[in-house]
């Protein structure tokens, strides 16, 4: 039950201290991530909660865990820390006389989306970072990009996210490898083989997707190399280390040697890579047009 207190003033410095505590998931380990010392990141805590009347933190043996109205507080405050990021930094770009459009992407944003963006934003000043989709996640909220080019689902529901269709996954295969010259195949021809992919926390819903074709198939996915980007998962391939899999779009715009391309046909519905745009409203409004 909440008790009568005194407002209390909750400014950024504070929310910072408590998010750091809930994210160390001690004073201790907090105190380290901020460089301060222990004592008065206690009091902070302390004092948060007592002019709240409510406690945020459970004490246990061995640190703290957010309590359910600790949760709550946590969800609040890293909404409003991303929101005054952002705004600082639309402020920031207000005041400048040239402001550059900052473009994250997903290296599959390369063959198509990206290109119809940059051309709708001829004339100005751009600046194109590559990122995965967990980092543009967190460029977006925190402000540091204006438009990103990624791969759905997402984390965060406070901003409009449009889907720019899906890409079905092709096999990319050693130059030597039995099937390489093949014009189609299916999806049990490779189900055993090893394989080189993206790390999973970079797509977990894609790679259970594959794992369950790989189970339905009779065997355990394989996965032998992973690399974030397309171009390092085909150097793998071309040396041997197992064949991957790329999108549609991606295999008719490269061409790299010691690696062919073959369509996988029973897996389209079941195996593809969806591009969205997210981001500043007036960008995303002039791409979806």
């Amino acid at each position: 039950m909440l008790r009568s207190k005194s407002r209390l003033a909750l400014d950024h410095k504070l929310l910072r201290q408590f998010l750091a505590v809930a994210d160390a998931g001690s004073v201790r380990g907090a105190a380290v991530a901020l460089n301060i010392s222990q004592p008065p990141l206690t009091q902070a805590i302390k004092r948060l909660e007592d002019d709240l009347g409510l406690v945020l933190f459970d004490r246990l043996p061995k640190g703290m865990a957010l309590t359910e109205a600790g949760r709550v507080l946590a969800e609040e405050a890293r909404e409003v820390l991303a929101q005054l990021s952002r705004a600082e930094t639309r402020v920031r770009r207000v005041a400048e006389n040239n402001p550059v459009v900052r473009i994250g992407f997903v290296s599959a944003a390369l063959t198509g989306a990206l290109q119809r963006l940059l051309r709708t934003l001829a004339g100005q000043p751009i600046n194109l970072l590559e990122m995965t989709t967990p980092e543009q996640e967190a460029a977006l909220l925190e402000g540091r990009i204006d438009v990103g080019l990624l791969h759905p689902p997402i984390a965060f529901l406070d901003m409009p996210v449009h889907s720019l269709g899906r890409d079905p996954f092709v096999a990319a295969l050693p130059i030597n490898h039995p099937l390489a010259q093949s014009g189609r195949i299916s999806f049990a021809q490779i189900a055993a083989e090893t394989f080189v992919l993206f790390p999973r926390e970079q797509g977990p819903s894609l790679m259970g997707a594959i794992e369950r074709l790989a189970f339905e198939h009779g065997t355990t996915l394989n996965v032998a190399a992973s690399a974030p980007r397309v171009h390092s998962q085909l150097a793998i391939v071309a040396g041997g280390v197992g064949i991957g899999l790329v999108t549609a779009s991606t295999a008719r715009a490269l061409s790299f040697e010691g690696v062919c391309f073959v369509d996988i046909m029973d897996t389209r519905d079941r195996l593809f890579m969806e591009l969205a745009i997210a981001g500043d409203e007036a960008l995303v409004a002039a791409m979806l047009i």
